[in-house]
Parts: C-alpha cells; sequence; structure tokens
C-alpha cells in the first residue's frame, strides 16, 4: 500500500522549495505526496504535479506581511513578539484547516517545514507520525556549543568563549519563555507551548528532526536525540524554461536573497561599487524577484548585469565569487559550487551562518555592501586558497537527502 504524505511549509522560498524538492523525490520512490501552503504558492505546487491546500486562501499575502518587515527584526524583545503574536493569531484557523484535511485525505505521515508546526500538532491528534525538516539546523537549542540568533557568536576558542556561550544559552531560554508568558492567553487558544515538559521544544517532532544542512558546517556543539543531519537541498523549485543569459567567463554574484526588501533598495548601487574589486570579472545581480523572472538582464548599467530573479545552482557553478546575505540556500548552494562568498547578514538566521562560513573557510563576513571594506573583502576571497572551500564540497557531495528523508519516514511508519 503506498503511504501518503502531507508536507506543509509556508510559502516561502527558503522552507517550501526544500520540502518540494524532497517530495519530488519521495514522489519517484513510491510516495503519494500532497502540499499545504499559503495561497501565494499554491500555483507553484500545482506546477510540479502536486494536489495541494492553499492555506488561509481569502488572505494570500499574510503570510508576507508578517515575515517580509519594513526593517530589521534581529534580536529585538519587541519586534520578536509582535511576530509571535501575529504568527499565534493564525494557527487556529490553520488547524481547523489542516484538521480537515487529514481527515478527508487519511494521510499516513506529515513532514513540516520547522516553522510549520501546527502541521505537526494536527498529525499528533490523528495518531499520525510527524517529523521536522529544518534548512536551519542552527536554529535548535543544545546543551552545548554556541547558541544562534544573538548577532553571528563565532565558535568557542577559550574559556571566556565558554561562560559567554553557556549565558547566551540561558537568556535564549528566558526569552522564549518570557514571550510565552507575555502572549501566554493567544499560546493558550492555540493550544500550544513553547517547551514540552520534557524541556524539550515543542515546534519540532520529538522522534525525527531532520537538519538538511552539513555537520561540517556547522560550530562545534550537541543535538537533540531526534536529530538527523541529512544534508543541504538546494535544487530550485521555481520554473525556468530557458537558461538565464549571462556573461562569458567567470562571474561575480551578487544577490541578497528573495525576502527583505528594505534591504535591497540599494543592491544595485552597491554592486556597482564592487565593480573595481571584481578584477574585471563581470558583475551579476540577482534581485530575488521571481515575479520578474526572465532569462535576460533587466538592465545592464556600468558592468553589472542586473536580473529579476537567478536560480543558485545553474549560476554558481560559473561564478569565482558570490556575495550574498547569508541564507541557507545560497549558502549551501555556494558550498557545493566550491565558491567563496562575502557574507553580509541582513536579519534572522544570517549572522549565524555568515559566522559558519567565515569559521569553516569558506568566505568572509563584512557589516556593509557598498563599503571599502566590502570591496577589500572581494579581493580577498577571489585569491584566498581554496583547499577548504574544496573540502566543504566534497562533504556536501556525500549527502542524500532524499534518501534519507525516505529511510526516516520508513522508521516513522513501521
Amino acid at each position: 500500500m503506498t503511504a501518503r504524505l502531507l508536507l506543509a511549509a509556508p510559502p516561502f522560498a527558503g522552507h517550501l522549495n526544500p520540502l518540494l524538492t524532497l517530495g519530488r523525490g519521495l514522489r519517484d520512490r513510491g510516495f503519494d505526496v500532497r502540499f499545504a501552503t499559503g495561497a501565494a504558492k499554491a500555483d507553484l505546487v500545482r506546477a510540479h504535479g502536486f494536489p495541494v491546500l492553499p492555506l488561509l486562501a481569502d488572505d494570500p499575502g499574510v503570510f508576507d506581511r508578517i515575515s517580509d518587515t519594513a526593517g530589521p527584526v534581529r534580536s529585538d524583545p519587541l519586534l520578536l513578539t509582535r511576530q509571535l503574536r501575529a504568527n499565534l493569531a493564525l494557527l487556529p484557523r490553520a488547524d481547523a484547516e489542516l484538521d480537515a484535511l487529514v481527515r478527508r485525505d487519511r494521510h499516513d505521515a506529515v513532514l513540516a517545514d520547522f516553522t510549520a508546526p501546527v502541521a505537526g500538532l494536527v498529525a499528533e491528534r490523528h495518531g499520525l507520525p510527524w517529523l521536522t525538516t529544518m534548512p536551519t539546523p542552527l536554529a535548535l537549542e543544545t546543551r552545548t556549543g554556541t547558541p544562534s540568533y544573538l548577532g553571528g557568536w563565532g565558535p568557542a576558542r577559550h574559556a571566556g568563549h565558554r561562560v559567554r556561550d553557556a549565558a547566551g544559552r540561558a537568556a535564549t531560554r528566558a526569552a522564549k519563555r518570557g514571550m510565552q508568558a507575555v502572549l501566554h492567553r493567544r499560546f493558550r487558544a492555540a493550544g500550544v507551548s513553547v517547551y514540552r515538559p520534557d524541556g524539550s521544544e515543542a515546534a519540532y517532532s520529538p522522534t525525527a528532526i531532520l537538519g538538511l544542512g552539513m555537520r561540517e558546517l556547522e560550530l562545534p556543539r550537541d543535538w537533540p536525540a531526534a536529530f538527523r543531519m541529512i544534508g543541504p537541498v538546494t535544487a530550485t523549485a521555481e520554473p525556468w524554461p530557458e537558461p538565464p543569459v549571462l556573461p562569458g567567463g567567470p562571474l561575480v554574484l551578487v544577490t541578497l536573497g528573495t525576502h527583505l526588501r528594505w534591504a535591497k533598495r540599494d543592491l544595485v548601487a552597491h554592486a556597482r561599487a564592487l565593480v573595481p574589486a571584481a578584477g574585471g570579472l563581470p558583475v551579476v545581480v540577482s534581485l530575488g524577484d521571481a515575479g520578474r523572472r526572465s532569462p535576460r538582464p533587466l538592465a545592464v548599467e556600468d558592468g553589472v548585469h542586473v536580473f529579476g530573479h537567478l536560480p543558485y545552482d545553474a549560476v554558481l557553478p560559473r561564478c569565482a565569487a558570490v556575495v550574498h546575505h547569508g541564507g541557507a540556500g545560497i549558502t549551501y548552494s555556494a558550498v557545493r559550487a566550491g565558491v567563496p562568498a562575502v557574507v553580509c547578514p541582513q536579519d534572522y538566521d544570517q549572522f549565524d551562518f555568515a559566522a559558519r562560513i567565515q569559521a569553516a573557510g569558506a568566505g568572509v563576513r563584512v557589516r556593509r555592501l557598498g563599503t571599502r571594506a566590502a570591496a577589500d573583502a572581494l579581493r580577498a576571497v577571489l585569491a584566498a586558497d581554496r583547499a577548504p572551500l574544496a573540502a566543504l564540497a566534497r562533504a556536501a557531495a556525500g549527502y542524500d537527502p532524499v534518501a534519507a528523508t525516505a529511510d526516516a519516514l520508513a522508521d516513522a511508519l513501521r
């Protein structure tokens, strides 16, 4: 009998696209794969041949209004609490829609992105196995090692760092408990909690958390018992009827991802400022706007080729360097291609990816684009030793995330 799977993720490229790639691989292995995501990406899911439940279909932009903020959130407790409040307000409706879908289609298991824990709650209610996927494994709390979301701390190199890390882990846990206390009515209405009675994080599966990353890129730390690192998933989910028409020879790619429009207001100007440091290599910009996707550049200005959107895995093998924000997708695409990075984090987990890239010898972190420091960093990575990158690329090639996900599902379905 074919196992029927529900895959759930918010309608954001960094969360939905990895699940679409896993979904295609699982379908090839005989699973009956179905999706639930925001209405804004329902057509994309259908284009891949999957049935889909468009969540909160009467308000397709609701998820973007919460995540695509007017400015940086970072570790601001007020802004984080405001975002959490907005997410909790959506849970009762999303829960009801997912519950009706599971009742109707009788799924055998649920595979949920780590930002869609409501799908796990529904699975538990129906007695179904629930697996969490995490494109950002560093988001997990651990008992040892460097905590995340504190501005991008690097690895612990001495006793002072270890004291810092212990204090940061305690502060992170206290902050989460504090937000739950402030929003206790909304947590109660949604039927959720930050932590289980055993102290584990309730947003993630208690039995199987699949890290879509690499141990070789992570800072030293322990992991929860349910965690498995299964490798990065980077293939683009957007349809590309024609390959992009790029300048000849090696390139320098500049991108700040698909989110955070405020961060991209001066992106083209910053790319122009990098042209002298590129050593004569063409500079190519991806604006991260799938709605303006075209095989040809929107503009060519002062040696900068500006595209609405580019598929990273197709472009990065042509690149001598990449300037990016530290998102999970571009980070792992660059690692796979063995391309050194200048990383200028903007928000969320990007500071932590930047710290890991620098610690692994895969790139250099800068505070701002359009500066002399950014130009110097680009010159440095273009001239840097590629041996650490080659080792990371070999390690990335050794993972098989689809096979590992299929194995985890087989274990859960026994």
